[in-house]
């Protein structure tokens, strides 16, 4: 077991009473902070089942007789993360039968609110399946402790890698890494969740500099739309939010003030962080940002960088949240520019080409519109074998109609490479495929769940959600 003494790390969640401290405080740079707005009520009967303690958990325990502790991974405020057997996979052969475990600290077991807000945002967790966004298998408890599981990790976590350059990286290297933090963040705010305490902490980097951002199970849901509200009320019930959890140097101004989530809380944290990647050093001298507001700080350009790049990042750190770019895209949008695609079209209109005729030109714009922003020969390697590997799960599992797991693969492939042409195509086909099976069928039920795959799918991004023959698929199924 480790020393109970040993002090915590960096990125350590703590429980403080924000109410007694100005909001303006100077606090460690990547500390966690908790404000316990839920108090303990009747907690025994949910937290002691059995004799099951909060404390270290010894090397060789198996939880739910099926999870085997081998070594500690990590520590912090929320509690502690081990490497763990899962004997189901064993049994299965998996390749990768391991798992990471994070067993929660005693303040979270306490409260029983505390504990079912995070197993309810654990599973909003487990519906972000994203290349670019750590996988949460699930969340349980055995007797007092309560734990949640998640894929094991190699690599390094981000801030470590930031402190190992204190000057900064080569702005090429960055690129590569901010597209990967903002299409997983932009798939999060695509269905309507908010990580709300990103910081580097909480984003792993792995082979390639490929990143994977982690504890969503904390994340807070943004307010219900019309849609939402529709399919339950529990997405605000028992928001995670309660927790007041966030870290002061990576929070947007609105977050100390109890401001409804919001995408844009997010986007202030990515630029902080863009910032320390380019230069090791924070742009406000890790002070919170009301304080850093009160001060009149403003960033110091930072050298080397293209325009738009300053421009992107100076805008997601305006203090007021109208200012920011409003969620993950609209930062990687600015961030990257214009395609190179869009680009050719506007030049084509520019030395006259367009003379060639309306429809040529209508042509080539539509071109430069379904034409990936990047294209694949210029991904990093990495990427690109991920992208191959997806598209080649996914036809293996459509050979053996497992037509669910397949579409989970497609779209792994297209949110990696959006617009990618080869999973653009085979997502299009397999819709048409489902389109057959569910029309042919006798069960009304069967073209519901085709239907709702379908609307999900559309939400991906803009391109999917006006994609011509989609949109012909879910009309035929809306009007079966």
């Amino acid at each position: 077991m480790q020393d109970d003494a040993k002090p915590m790390d960096d990125d350590a969640t703590r429980l403080v009473d924000r109410s007694a401290k100005d909001a303006t405080q100077v606090l460690d740079d990547d500390e966690t902070e908790v404000t316990p707005s839920i108090t303990a009520e009747t907690t025994a009967s949910f937290l002691h089942d059995d004799d099951t303690e909060a404390a270290d958990l010894e090397i060789g325990t198996v939880l739910k007789e099926r999870f085997v502790i081998e070594e500690i991974l990590g520590r912090g405020g929320m509690g502690v993360v081990y490497r763990a057997l899962d004997l189901r996979k064993q049994e299965a052969h998996d390749r990768n039968p391991h798992v990471a475990l994070k067993a929660l600290s005693d303040t979270y077991q306490r409260d029983e609110k505390m504990v079912v807000a995070l197993q309810r945002e654990s599973q909003k967790a487990q519906s972000l399946a994203h290349p670019n966004i750590a996988t949460v298998y699930d969340f349980d408890r055995q007797g007092s402790l309560v734990y949640l599981t998640m894929e094991v990790l190699s690599g390094s976590p981000m801030d470590d890698f930031i402190r190992d350059h204190p000057r900064g990286l080569p702005p090429g290297r960055v690129g590569q890494i901010v597209r990967g933090l903002c299409l997983g963040l932009a798939y999060a705010h695509n269905k309507g969740i908010v990580h709300s305490d990103f910081k580097p902490g909480n984003v792993f980097l792995g082979k390639n500099d490929h990143p994977k951002v982690l504890d969503f199970g904390i994340a807070r849901a943004t307010p219900a739309t019309e849609t939402q509200a529709r399919e339950g009320s529990e997405q605000t019930q028992f928001d995670a939010g309660e927790l007041g959890a966030l870290t002061p140097s990576y929070a947007a101004k609105e977050m100390f003030f109890g401001a409804d989530p919001h995408p844009s809380d997010d986007v202030y944290a990515v630029a902080v962080t863009v910032y320390q990647l380019l230069t090791g050093a924070h742009p406000f001298l890790n002070k919170p940002a009301p304080q850093a507001e009160a001060e009149g700080l403003k960033p110091a350009p930072i050298p080397g960088i293209k325009r738009r790049e300053w421009r992107a990042i100076r805008h997601g750190l305006a203090f007021d949240r109208n200012d920011r770019q409003q969620n993950a895209a609209d930062f990687l949008r600015e961030f990257e520019g214009q395609s190179k695609a869009k680009l050719v079209a506007g030049l084509a209109v520019f030395l006259g080409l367009a003379l060639a005729g309306y429809f040529g030109f209508v042509q080539l714009q539509e071109q430069a519109r379904i034409a990936p922003d990047i294209a694949f020969e210029q991904l990093a390697s990495g990427v690109q074998t991920d992208v191959r590997n997806y598209l080649n799960d996914g036809a293996g599992l459509e050979m053996f109609q497992d037509y669910a797991g397949a579409l989970s693969q497609y779209r792994n492939a297209y949110e990696l490479h959006p617009r990618n042409p080869e999973a653009v195509e085979r997502i299009v086909a397999l819709m048409e495929k489902l389109r057959e099976l569910a029309l042919a069928s006798d069960d009304p039920a069967a073209r519901t769940r085709v239907l709702q795959n379908l609307e999900d799918l559309m939400l991906t991004d803009g391109f999917l959600s006006t994609h011509d023959q989609l949109k012909a698929i879910k009309s035929d199924l809306e009007e079966s």
